[in-house]
């Protein structure tokens, strides 16, 4: 009876395997959520970069970096623990830059501190990935998300010097990201399972950064 039991339940190696890929799929999913509701909150309107920005646009913008946070401190325990633990704090940092922009100033200075955290977080990110490919392989789709995600932060620091503060656009770009996660962990690979214990050696399947 105890060994059926066994049969029909995942081994703790399986349950290890899987929690990366499962983070990486909430995470997508939130992230996906979360630019719908961007694009309701922004609405039609496309205000210039020395508007205020609206309370729930800013409350949005401001909470975002807080799916990183979260995701990194858990994926953490898997692999990459220090540079995921580095980009945790970099966002947590985000969390109160963008926050004090979108309250406390205009569009222009919340795109220059959502841009500046976009570059950073993908720059970590495609270090990570291309770090994972080299003893791996694969990661191609992260490699991509981290290339393009610090290309999108410079080019929103540079939309702060437009007269018109495209806010929209930040849904689209996370909204992308998202599926490129979401690909990521469809077709990853996990040759030699990482734990808890192995987290500062043994990379991860999985970042979130």
């Amino acid at each position: 009876m105890t060994s059926s039991l066994s049969r029909g339940r995942p081994s703790d190696a399986t349950v290890v395997r899987d929690t990366p890929r499962r983070i990486a799929v909430v995470r997508a999913v939130f992230a996906i959520v979360w630019a719908t509701a961007l694009v309701v909150a922004v609405g039609d309107k496309v205000p210039h970069t020395d508007s205020d920005v609206p309370t729930a646009v800013a409350v949005l913008l401001a909470s975002y970096p807080l799916i990183d946070v979260i995701a990194s401190l858990l994926s953490a325990r898997f692999g990459d623990a220090r540079v995921l633990r580095i980009n945790a704090a970099i966002s947590g940092l985000a969390v109160v830059g963008i926050g004090g922009a979108a309250f406390g100033s205009d569009a222009a200075a919340t795109l220059v501190a959502v841009g500046a955290w976009a570059a950073v977080s993908g720059a970590i990110q495609f270090g990570i990935a291309v770090h994972r490919r080299r003893v791996r392989g694969g990661q191609l789709p992260l490699i991509v998300s981290g290339a393009l995600s610090t290309i999108a932060g410079v080019s929103f620091v540079a939309q702060s010097g437009t007269n018109d503060a495209h806010l929209a656009t930040l849904a689209g770009y996370m909204a992308f990201g998202a599926v490129l996660f979401l690909l990521s962990s469809r077709h990853q690979t996990d040759a030699h399972p990482a734990t808890p214990q192995s987290a500062d050696s043994e990379p991860a399947a999985q970042p979130c950064a």
